[in-house]
């Protein structure tokens, strides 16, 4: 799913260099009577969201999401957010859950750490002190009621207006709590006003977010490139689009972990580690890892007997071992579920398209061992030594960089969002996939997340917010989650 997705509360500041105000964010309702946050239709309360119709839980949950984004950060003027419920473009396999961004920009206002820069609206007014637009609302946002209209997402039963994570989402509905943090987030400045796709800066001033996006191969940064063209081809080349922001890049090693790695132990000639992407159901992989022989599953048919989407033919000999499966015709989850009822100890989904990973997204609590998606290349290597036949003997594991990392002049940076072709409103504007543990600016919505924030704070700090710390909130009390 692409999620190029997009708080009134005090907080006490202990310990900050300064003592400020934490911000207040407040909900402008852009919905119409019986639409949206206004919608009447009537629902059961929830153990974390005690409303019990459609709009009222709507709007607790946006409400809760504010309040957190307030508590983080310094601002003596009031951030005004616009919101509605609207159609967003959806299928029965993606799906837009929600958008948002800053209404304005400005630059060379009083107190603006850097001159001739683009800044949003909130941070510009809580640097100046001043609202720098009192004629408009700060952001603007978004959010697909299709989700909840049963036209989205085959097998979606809508969203799950919880806000809390005790709250467990039952299967087949999606939490909006995280949508609204991460959109929040963008409208707050985890954004650039600089084109994705043609790379000219918006109205020829750079974005305060160019003075830290920068290519890994040269180490320069957006705003000192010296054309449009080199802009447009960093937007596309991944893995080498980095944040070179000093705050993000100290605190990195705080929230990313190793990076998930396919070990390939033998045979000689193609050991090593492979690049793998962890599946959002199932065991997560912890040290030292899963260790077997790969043995290629078959199924009993349907489109391709190498996919696992029905129930495994060779299961006396995937059993005690490591399945390994082609991607597509069916979920992930079937797949590794069929895996794991033939007695596999864990499974590998290569993938059919030439280039990435699959992206192994789903939820099924009946999955219980744990699996990779691997690139084409590697599955076809792997499969081409059993065809000898040659044993070969893989652990899921882990590598020893940083997940989501990239080297440049002898130093890591976390990456961005590079893909080729652009993806204009998510290229740039959003973390790497490959970060682990997920992170909540990342383009697509990650189940593993609810209300953590992680790097966006210190890439906040980047760009110029003052944040409270530690916060006192009487939701989440343990502070920084």
């Amino acid at each position: 799913m692409n999620k190029c997705i997009a708080v009134l509360f005090s907080a006490m500041a202990i310990g900050a260099a300064s003592i400020g105000h934490a911000a207040t964010i407040t909900i402008v309702n852009l919905d119409g009577a019986g639409e949206g946050f206004n919608d009447p239709t009537v629902v059961p309360a929830l153990p974390s969201n005690p409303f019990t119709t459609l709009g009222e839980q709507r709007l607790h949950v946006f409400q809760t999401a504010a309040s957190q984004w307030g508590a983080r950060l310094q601002s003596s003027v009031e951030i005004r957010v616009q919101a509605a419920f609207n159609p967003l473009t959806c299928s029965g396999t993606s799906a837009v859950l929600g958008s948002a961004g800053a209404v304005t920009v400005h630059s060379n206002f009083a107190n603006a750490p850097v001159p001739n820069v683009w800044y949003p609206p909130a941070l510009a007014s809580s640097l100046a002190g001043v609202d720098v637009a009192p004629a408009t609302n700060d952001i603007n946002s978004q959010f697909n009621v299709s989700i909840d209209n049963g036209v989205c997402l085959t097998g979606t039963a809508g969203w799950y207006y919880s806000t809390a994570a005790s709250d467990t989402t039952p299967a087949g509905r999606i939490p909006l709590l995280p949508v609204v943090f991460h959109e929040l987030a963008h409208g707050l400045g985890f954004q650039t006003f600089t084109s994705s796709s043609t790379g000219a800066f918006n109205g020829g001033t750079p974005a305060i977010w160019d003075t830290f996006l920068a290519d890994a191969v040269t180490g320069t940064t957006w705003i000192n490139m010296a054309t449009n063209a080199e802009r447009q081809a960093s937007a596309i080349s991944d893995p080498n689009l980095i944040w070179k922001g000093p705050i993000v890049t100290s605190e990195m090693a705080n929230f990313l972990g190793p990076a998930p790695k396919l070990i390939v132990n033998s045979p000689a000639i193609i050991m090593g580690e492979k690049n793998a992407q962890t599946a959002t159901f199932g065991a997560p992989v912890v040290a030292p890892g899963i260790t077997g022989n790969v043995v290629i599953a078959t199924d009993s048919g349907g489109v391709s007997n190498l996919d696992g989407c029905e129930a495994l033919a060779n299961g006396g000999a995937v059993s005690g071992n490591i399945a390994l499966m082609v991607r597509g015709n069916c979920n992930f989850t079937v797949k590794v579920l069929n895996a794991q009822n033939a007695g596999a100890i864990a499974a590998i989904i290569d993938n059919n398209a030439a280039t990435g990973l699959p992206s192994m997204g789903g939820a099924d609590p009946l999955v219980t061992i744990s699996s990779y998606g691997i690139s084409q290349a590697d599955g076809n290597a792997i499969r081409a030594e059993l065809a000898i036949p040659t044993a070969v003997n893989a652990t899921l594991g882990f590598g020893t960089a940083l997940a989501g990392t990239q080297m440049s002049m002898g130093q890591s940076f976390v990456r961005m969002y590079a893909p080729n072709p652009v993806e204009p409103g998510s290229s740039v504007s959003h973390w790497t996939r490959d970060a682990f543990p997920n992170l909540l600016m990342e383009p697509s919505l990650n189940t593993s997340l609810f209300s953590d924030v992680d790097l966006t704070i210190p890439l906040f700090r980047d760009i110029g917010w003052n944040v409270m710390t530690p916060v006192i909130d009487p939701v989440f009390a343990n502070g920084f989650e």
